[in-house]
């Protein structure tokens, strides 16, 4: 367990939330604050912070290869927490799909790369939009922590920073991530990078949302739905969407697995079923999770993984909870200017 802890001073711009921009309510970007030692870290609880800038100049080498921070941005992956999606766009289809597919189904599958949406997505994006404005202004400080013993813990396969956002909202401090799970704006997704009690905090919290029956809770369907293709993003300000906006909704990161395949389905580029597919896993590689009692007691070294097709019944009934699984981490390199790995703060 990470002793270390990362911490980012920085602001955030309130006007991209949607509807007044595009970002949703997992995601978003921090703009530093100006001066060069935004970025602290502290081995354990017992030292103290000292500024570091073993990111300036890195690049994150994942599933792409992304600097850490970008115009002096960078963008946050809200830890712990999945809301229903705002705007998903059907993966690129691999070298692998390609070979020997003919021209008319390339022009197929082009066709139908659109951003779509999940329901309840515009009506969890404009709470937090609603919850962030209610200060007043336009910008927020903020404070992003992350608990981590080395560079390479701290940004995930996409080169986003994994952490909590802490802001104040009418004199209170609010863990952000905390918050969207408390109200029902957003389901908890573990992932094997976090710790026993960052993942308990945000059971207890769940275990009230759920209780309440809050929006996300009331509206979590078992059952996978034919994929509706005319549900796409909203556009910046269209509120009429709101009005419409409640229905059943699957678990996020299975409903990104499922908007690949009913692309690649409808454009005749795959034969497989969903469970299959689901199987296979993105470019071949299956998302590996454990079940999150085994993780908790045995730690992710030790406990048993399972593919996250196990948990889905013929590709149409699922058997799982959110908050039942723990995903494993989708490996990432921090290089430095010299193009080798850097391993200490």
């Amino acid at each position: 367990m990470p002793a270390g802890l990362l911490e980012v001073d920085g602001t955030i711009e309130l006007k991209q939330f949607w509807p007044s921009g595009q970002s949703d309510a997992d995601t978003t970007k921090v703009i530093l604050s100006v001066g060069p030692d935004a970025i602290k870290f502290r081995k354990d609880s017992s030292s103290p912070f000292h500024p570091t800038h073993v990111f300036n100049n890195a690049k994150v080498k994942g599933k792409f290869s992304t600097p850490p921070i970008k115009n002096g941005k960078v963008t946050i992956r809200l830890q712990g927490i999945d809301a229903t999606e705002l705007h998903y766009q059907p993966s690129a289809l691999s070298a692998k799909e390609k070979n020997g597919l003919s021209a008319t189904k390339l022009t197929a599958y082009k066709g139908l790369i659109h951003f779509y949406r999940q329901l309840l997505g515009a009506t969890s994006a404009k709470a937090l939009h609603d919850f962030l404005t209610s200060t007043g202004k336009t910008v927020l400080d903020c404070r992003v922590v992350t608990q981590v013993d080395t560079p390479n813990e701290v940004f995930d396969t996409y080169g986003r920073l994994v952490g909590d956002i802490e802001v104040t909202v009418n004199g209170q401090a609010v863990n952000l991530n905390h918050w969207l799970v408390e109200h029902g704006w957003a389901y908890p997704t573990f992932y094997s990078s976090m710790t026993n009690d960052e993942i308990n905090a945000l059971l207890a919290l769940a275990k009230i949302a759920r209780s309440k029956k809050t929006l996300v809770w009331n509206f979590l369907s078992n059952t996978i739905s034919p994929f509706d293709f005319n549900l796409r993003e909203p556009k910046v300000g269209d509120l009429s969407v709101l009005a419409t906006d409640k229905g059943p909704a699957i678990f996020p990161k299975l409903y990104r697995r499922y908007t690949n395949w009913s692309a690649r389905k409808k454009a005749q580029v795959t034969g497989q079923n969903f469970q299959a597919f689901l199987a296979a896993g993105s470019g071949g590689t299956p998302d590996i999770c454990f079940v999150l009692a085994d993780f908790l007691a045995t730690g992710v070294h030790s406990a048993i993984p399972h593919n996250f097709a196990d948990f889905v019944v013929g590709g149409k009934t699922t058997k799982f909870a959110p908050d039942s699984l723990v995903f494993k981490e989708a490996p990432s390199t921090l290089l430095g200017p010299d193009n080798k790995p850097i391993t200490h703060f």
